[in-house]
C-alpha cells in the first residue's frame, strides 16, 4: 500500500512539471529575428563586392552590347541585300551569334560564381556577427527570414520590432569588416 502511494505521488508529480515546465522554459526563452538576406546586403563589404563585379565584368557586356548592335545591323542589311550578300551576311551573322552566345554563357557562369563566392564569405561573417549580437543581447534563439518579420506572408500574426536584429546585425557586420 505504501510503495502504491509512492508511485502515486510520482506520478503526479510528473504530470504537474510536465504541464507546468514548458510555461516556465518558454517564459525564460529569449527570441530575436533576422532578415539575413536583407542585413547582409546592406553591408557596406557586400555594396561594395557588387560594384567592384559590376566593374570588372563591364567590358564583356559592353563586348556583348557591340555584338548585338552589330547583329542588329546585319538583320537591317539582310532586308535589302541581293543574293549572294545575303549569304554572306547571314554566314557573318551565325558566326556572331554563336561568339555572342559564348561570351554570355561564360559571363554567366563567371558572375554566379563570384556572387555565389562573396555570398558564402559574407555569409559565413555575418553569422558570427550574429551569434555575437545574440549573446550581447541574451537572446537564446534568433530566427532568419523576412517572412517571419512581414506579417502579410501569413506565418506570423504579430511581431514586436524591438525582436528584430536586421539593422543592428548590418552595423555590427559593418564595424566588425569594414570595407576596403
Amino acid at each position: 500500500m505504501r510503495m502504491t502511494r509512492m508511485k502515486s505521488l510520482v506520478l503526479t508529480m510528473a504530470a504537474v512539471s510536465a504541464f507546468t515546465l514548458p510555461v516556465v522554459v518558454c517564459a525564460q526563452t529569449k527570441i530575436g529575428t533576422i532578415d539575413f538576406r536583407t542585413a547582409l546586403q546592406n553591408t557596406a563589404e557586400f555594396k561594395k563586392a557588387v560594384q567592384s563585379l559590376e566593374a570588372e565584368f563591364k567590358p564583356r557586356r559592353d563586348e556583348l552590347q557591340q555584338l548585338s548592335q552589330e547583329l542588329a545591323e546585319i538583320q537591317k542589311k539582310l532586308q535589302t541585300a541581293q543574293p549572294q550578300e545575303a549569304a554572306q551576311l547571314q554566314l557573318e551573322g551565325q558566326t556572331k551569334q554563336r561568339q555572342a552566345q559564348r561570351i554570355n554563357e561564360d559571363l554567366q557562369a563567371d558572375v554566379q560564381y563570384e556572387q555565389e563566392d562573396i555570398l558564402r564569405n559574407s555569409a559565413q561573417r555575418m553569422r558570427g556577427v550574429i551569434a555575437k549580437l545574440a549573446e550581447e543581447k541574451g537572446l537564446d534563439v534568433v530566427f532568419s527570414g523576412a517572412a517571419l518579420v512581414d506579417p502579410f506572408e501569413g506565418r506570423l500574426l504579430h511581431l514586436n520590432s524591438a525582436l528584430d536584429l536586421t539593422s543592428a546585425a548590418t552595423a555590427a557586420y559593418d564595424e566588425a569588416h569594414p570595407a576596403q
